[in-house]
């Protein structure tokens, strides 16, 4: 300010070089700021895994076969019903899972050229999933259930044999097909179909 003098030290005006460099430093603190916030997501984003599924036993080449990756969360309670929750309905080639938005990732293999088909989920973070899968012989999107839900198409989780499944019973609770991805790893599921009434 004009006429005013400061008999402090630290209040003492600043040169007409100062105020650049002061600025400059401000901004290149900003800067260094800003790279290690992208480093760090970028660390974050190098720890995530893949996870692939195998699915073996296909009965025959119709429809197409629905894999859902469930992550560690609050609707456990629905697995493996992905109706009652929000999920991505993605297709290869698409952005990865992300269960910060939704905890359920579904994934569609259209085409089916061989009787065992494999799916891979890239960069998901390490931590607890489950897995359901059934072959949409219909092409309508669900697994087909008749009378007191008795599945009418083959389905399989992991973790759970297919000898070990139920062919009259709907449901497998989350915990049962629980398993922990650490490391990128490979699972295989085999289907188990209803029998033929």
């Amino acid at each position: 300010m004009p006429g005013f003098e400061s008999t402090s030290p630290h209040l003492a005006p600043l040169s007409r070089e100062e105020g650049p460099l002061r600025r400059a430093r401000g901004l290149a603190a900003l800067a260094a700021a800003l790279l290690i916030g992208a480093l760090a997501a970028g660390k974050a984003r190098a720890d995530n895994v893949d996870l692939t599924v195998d699915v073996s036993g296909l009965r025959n080449y119709k429809g197409r076969v629905v894999l859902t990756l469930w992550a560690d969360s609050e609707h456990n309670s629905s697995f493996p019903d992905p109706s009652r929750v929000q999920f991505r309905d993605e297709r290869a080639g698409d952005a990865p899972c992300d269960f910060a938005q939704a905890p359920v990732c579904r994934r569609t293999i259209e085409s089916l050229q061989n009787l065992t088909v494999s799916y891979t989920f890239r960069d998901i973070p390490p931590g607890d999933y489950a897995v359901f899968v059934f072959h949409d012989e219909n092409n309508n999107g669900i697994l087909d259930t008749g009378l007191f839900h008795r599945p009418l198409e083959g389905r399989g989780y992991s973790e759970v044999l297919p000898q070990d499944l139920n062919p009259l019973a709907a449901r497998i609770t989350f915990h049962r097909a629980r398993f922990t991805v650490a490391l990128s790893k490979t699972i295989v599921i085999g289907l188990r179909y209803p029998p033929r009434l």
